[in-house]
């Protein structure tokens, strides 16, 4: 048993130190002009030359780096090509027919903030368990303890052109700004968000991803709080590429660290998206009117798997009619962040679908004609049994 525990703790350890750590390259101690390589985060520390104690601080109280760029220009122009060929929603022939107009460097303004939430919650989770041919739900106290880490990214000025909302700064190298040198590089943006605004937005966001990371069916008490809150601001480069299809303008943003799309819109492919459309919505009414003959059944039993059926059939319906009605332009990339709505949560965990972004009108039509279809037909069947 203690060789068992020797061997976890010494794992941990090895865990630890293997981590990798961002380092701060290129600050110079004030007092002996000795170079110093900092571990990010780090906000007093002693010189490794004189011992001088120093305290770290950017300007107006923030701290300021930049992520140094990798990817050239005529590698970013290859990688959009090479997106442009991918992938069966696009238009036909959108690499070959594209022509690149405007290529330029940008170096984007991002909110970091790392910061941990801890707390507790009281309430009741539900639960089943069989009890003949019924499933019956009941539900137990449970107590939940909250230490969750986040590290994201908020877009420090007006993006809405780019469409990058969030960047991936993982085991990137950071170098404190040098705005001179940026200038010369690329184009830079002018920070317009405070820092108490977007902290109050980090800390909303947090809070309420951790606790729907810990759900429970009915809540008796909560208490979560955002602590050990680190802000800093990263300028990151992006190469925004403008192409023409068919005298149309559409827009690409490389990122300039590792080459990944961002942000990438394209014409969508007209017969695809006709296929699609209709293939959902055909296979969405037979899950939602066919399969009607489980609510014939006796139990609970049979009736809960229809509706389960009934609620694939219609998100299938929506889905469908999303890819039809809003596929005629494709956007794609790492940098956008899709708005999920806690409703939708339940409904994804039984059924793997994500309705978040469906549109609320074909949400909408999909459940009323899915609703009469199935209960025509279910009042057909009864008839026929009788």
């Amino acid at each position: 048993m203690q060789e068992t525990i020797a061997e976890n703790q010494l794992a941990q350890k090895q865990a630890i130190e293997l981590k990798k750590e961002k380092i701060v390259r290129g600050i110079t101690c004030p007092a002996c002009a000795g170079e110093l390589d900092l571990t990010e985060g780090v906000e007093t520390f002693n010189c490794k030359y004189c011992g001088s104690l120093l305290t770290t601080e950017g300007d107006k109280g923030t701290l300021k780096y930049y992520v140094p760029r990798t990817i050239s220009r005529e590698e970013a122009i290859n990688r959009t090509y090479r997106w442009l060929d991918k992938g069966l929603s696009k238009a036909r022939g959108l690499e070959k027919k594209s022509k690149v107009e405007d290529v330029f460097l940008t170096y984007i303004p991002y909110w970091r903030i790392k910061a941990d939430v801890v707390g507790w919650i009281f309430g009741q989770e539900a639960r089943t368990r069989r009890v003949g041919n019924t499933t019956q739900t009941y539900y137990v106290d449970v107590e939940k303890k909250i230490q969750m880490p986040f590290d994201q990214t908020f877009a420090a000025c007006d993006i809405s052109e780019l469409g990058v909302q969030q960047v991936n700064l993982s085991g990137n190298e950071l170098i404190p700004v040098e705005f001179e040198q940026l200038q010369k590089d690329g184009m830079t943006f002018n920070i317009i968000s405070s820092k108490k605004e977007i902290s109050e937005t980090a800390r909303n966001q947090f809070v309420l991803k951790a606790k729907s990371a810990n759900r429970v069916a009915y809540t008796n008490f909560e208490y979560l709080e955002m602590v050990r809150e680190y802000i800093s601001i990263v300028y990151y480069p992006l190469w925004v590429i403008r192409y023409n299809f068919q005298n149309r303008i559409y827009q690409v943003v490389v990122d300039g660290e590792d080459g990944s799309i961002c942000y990438g819109k394209a014409p969508g492919n007209n017969l695809f998206r006709a296929i699609v459309g209709i293939f959902g919505i055909s296979l969405g009414m037979y899950f939602a009117t066919f399969f009607a003959a489980f609510a014939l059944g006796d139990g609970d039993a049979s009736f809960g798997a229809y509706i389960l059926v009934l609620i694939i059939g219609i998100v299938l319906i929506s889905w469908g009619y999303k890819k039809f009605r809003y596929g005629s332009e494709i956007e794609e990339g790492t940098g956008i962040v899709k708005q999920s709505k806690q409703k939708n949560d339940t409904l994804q965990k039984y059924t793997g679908i994500d309705t978040s972004n469906m549109d609320a009108n074909s949400l909408l039509k999909g459940i009323g004609v899915a609703s009469i279809a199935g209960g025509v037909l279910s009042s057909v069947l009864r008839n026929v049994k009788r």
